[in-house]
């Protein structure tokens, strides 16, 4: 008997140092997330998360969330992927469909957000993402040169009349008029809504309605009003340089920018976005930037376990301080008058759709939007975004 008991207590032993031995072994995991701020919240959280887990190693990578999903796909299967990376939350879709990424399996977690964090993350009824920040753009304006900031696409043409000059690219308000993001407040402006009121119905994708070639009129309309510069001119970089050297008192953008613009620009404030003369501001897109953890990955335990590091209330309060990106935990409270003033605008926003025929509204749109900003005729251009979207069902 007292063998039996020093066998076992031997193999007893024997079991906890493998498990340690397995546990301790020594991982490297690859993450991607967009360069800049987000870049140094991702080396502090991996020095953070290294300190309680000494046998990982974090390789951090610079790449854009909104790259991460084309990326994954070519570089996932040739074995050279991240094993964690970052992308917006409307990639789901596509992410799951092509079999790229994995479920979270302990989805108890999820209570602690919002429920647009929640929708965000899930496809087909399953949770496949840990979310990261809750984002939408806004309008960002110049305390010093407007004080009180158009409630109104009319105001702003008004505005434009006493600021603009072509000669100093003096403009009243830039944006990027051929993204397909920024530009869907014009899609939606008389009651369309992209792939139906709940964003999943692939039939319901309202390109060309009556209502979206309204909308898509007015915004033609405007370039020759407030902004009479072709799109491909209207690039990231000329409009966050109009707003930061003071030549364009207003810029559409988002809360990525806020922290690059508190190091440029003197005074700034946020706030809703011009409506269309029925009292609302205009809908916008609203975003979940959301870690993905690779179906490829080689370690998927270890990758999951730090994703779900990143989305902790401790990560995310620290995320927020690096990027100013409003973090999607219900016990988390933003005090920030600058991110208060994006999250009024999300109270306006319409979540960008999950299904994967969101792939082919980024490119036929963005083309349209373009296309349109330039003359081109609107309906010619919507039918033509309309039957891609439809040959790619």
């Amino acid at each position: 008997m007292k063998k039996s008991v020093k066998v076992l207590a031997a193999f007893a032993c024997l079991s906890v140092f493998l498990f340690n031995s397995c546990s301790e072994k020594k991982v490297t995991l690859k993450m991607w997330e967009s360069d800049g701020p987000e870049r140094q919240f991702m080396e502090w959280a991996a020095a953070e998360y290294k300190k309680s887990h000494p046998n990982i190693e974090i390789i951090y990578e610079p790449v854009g969330s909104p790259d991460a999903r084309a990326k994954i796909e070519l570089d996932g299967p040739a074995g050279v992927g991240a094993d964690v990376f970052v992308a917006p939350h409307d990639h789901v879709g596509a992410l799951v469909a092509g079999g790229h990424v994995l479920p979270v399996e302990d989805t108890s977690f999820i209570n602690d957000f919002v429920d647009a964090a929640k929708v965000a993350g899930t496809y087909d009824g399953k949770l496949y993402g840990y979310p990261l920040a809750i984002e939408t753009y806004a309008l960002f304006y110049n305390k010093d040169i407007i004080k009180n900031p158009p409630k109104t696409w009319d105001e702003v043409v008004e505005y434009a009349k006493t600021w603009n000059d072509k000669s100093q690219n003096k403009y009243a308000l830039v944006w990027g008029v051929g993204n397909a993001y920024y530009s869907y407040m014009f899609m939606s402006a008389y009651g369309t809504s992209l792939f139906g009121p709940n964003g999943s119905d692939k039939s319901q994708h309202g390109i060309n309605a009556p209502a979206t070639i309204k909308g898509l009129q007015y915004f033609q309309d405007l370039r020759k009003k407030i902004l009479d510069v072709p799109s491909a001119d209207l690039s990231d970089d000329f409009c966050n340089s109009s707003f930061e050297e003071g030549k364009a008192p207003m810029i559409i953008t988002g809360p990525w920018k806020i922290s690059d613009f508190s190091k440029t620009v003197k005074n700034f404030g946020i706030t809703t976005l011009p409506g269309f003369g029925d009292g609302k501001p205009a809908t916008s897109f609203s975003g979940v930037r959301i870690a993905f953890v690779s179906a490829y990955s080689e370690h998927p335990a270890e990758a999951q376990d730090f994703a779900k590091f990143l989305m902790s209330k401790a990560c995310l309060e620290k995320r927020f301080e690096f990027t100013a990106q409003i973090p999607p935990r219900k016990d988390i409270t933003i005090t920030d008058p600058l991110s208060n003033g994006i999250l009024s605008q999300a109270a306006y926003a319409f979540p960008m759709p999950t299904i994967p025929q969101m792939g082919t509204y980024w490119s036929a749109m963005g083309s349209a939007y373009g296309g349109i900003w330039d003359g081109d005729n609107v309906k010619q251009d919507l039918d033509a975004a309309a039957a891609a979207m439809e040959a790619a069902n």
